[in-house]
């Protein structure tokens, strides 16, 4: 029976870095491996050379995440549909769609329709602080915890589908 990876995290490029290699080695094993994404990182800076064929950044990233998702073998890369934050303090904050506007409970909500569809063995996020304090990964992070922790629950966002708890819960740290 084949194993399954979910990955949660909150932009195009968080895959690759950090988790890349790891989950690049669970898929050449024959694991599933699937990356949940909750935003297409709308508030990056590109140099304009590279914008070239791209409408916007999110455009930009979106391809550059379904071409690294290809090279580390990822089964399937889904979206959750919020906007990039940015960073505390900026104006992408104040974008009714950014990640941070929306409460845990109703991201938790998006999160574990996938944990029950997919039925991983596996869940993997940041870590509490998001790596390096970014309030979209922190969010993420909280949502996916909770998630996890009440996608058994079938009182939990029952719309979501049947209660399903995968074996595992890891966080994505940096040394």
């Amino acid at each position: 029976m084949t194993k399954t990876i979910l990955t949660v995290l909150a932009h195009p490029d968080d895959e690759t870095f950090g988790l890349g290699g790891t989950l690049a080695l669970y898929t050449r094993r024959g694991y599933d491996a699937y990356y949940l994404c909750a935003t297409r990182g709308e508030a990056g800076a590109v140099d304009e050379e590279f914008m070239q064929g791209f409408k916007d950044i999110a455009a930009l990233r979106t391809d550059e995440l379904m071409r690294a998702a290809k090279i580390l073998g990822l089964k399937d890369v889904f979206f959750l549909g919020y906007r990039d934050s940015g960073m505390n303090g900026s104006d992408d904050n104040k974008n009714p769609n950014a990640q941070v506007n929306y409460s845990i409970e109703e991201t938790a909500g998006r999160v574990v329709k996938y944990i029950r569809e997919l039925k991983p063995d596996i869940v993997i996020t940041f870590d509490p602080i998001g790596g390096y304090k970014h309030p979209d990964h922190i969010h993420i992070q909280r949502a996916t915890t909770l998630a996890f922790e009440k996608a058994n629950d079938a009182s939990f966002h029952p719309e979501a589908g049947a209660p399903f708890q995968p074996s595992a819960l890891y966080y994505h740290v940096f040394p």
